[in-house]
């Protein structure tokens, strides 16, 4: 069970990994959010920082396999899963400039990534109960 863990471990790492890819002026995202409204600009980007410190600590969470690191975990996935997804259906956050086409593709895969991370947790829970 402990090999499962770690691979867990590692799933919710490689998410974080992947959306700390896309930061804005980064490699991939070259949108331009300047008309985001401060209280809204920074929200969000507090949001997702917080987002990635908690992965951080699920996957510590994992590691040791705490009683509530699945809970947590499942918790994460779905907020990631929600953040590509509405910014893929173009919903949040609005810019004037049109998503590339490899932010689509790694938004796209960020998002199966958030279903398999969601998949895998809830299945190892249900093996450990």
């Amino acid at each position: 069970m402990q090999n499962i863990m770690i691979m867990a471990s590692l799933v919710v790492f490689l998410n974080v990994t992947l959306l700390a890819i896309l930061v804005p002026g980064g490699p991939i995202e070259n949108r331009d959010f300047s008309k985001l409204k401060g209280v809204v600009f920074w929200g969000f980007n507090l949001f997702l920082i917080l987002l990635g410190i908690t992965s951080f600590i699920a996957c510590y969470l994992l590691l040791i396999s705490h009683s509530h690191a699945i809970f947590i975990t499942q918790i994460i996935a779905v907020l990631y899963f929600i953040v590509y997804i509405i910014d893929l259906a173009g919903i949040f956050p609005k810019s004037p400039t049109k998503m590339s086409k490899p932010l689509t593709l790694f938004e796209i895969i960020n998002t199966s990534m958030a279903v398999f991370l969601f998949l895998f947790v809830t299945a190892i829970g249900h093996v450990g109960s």
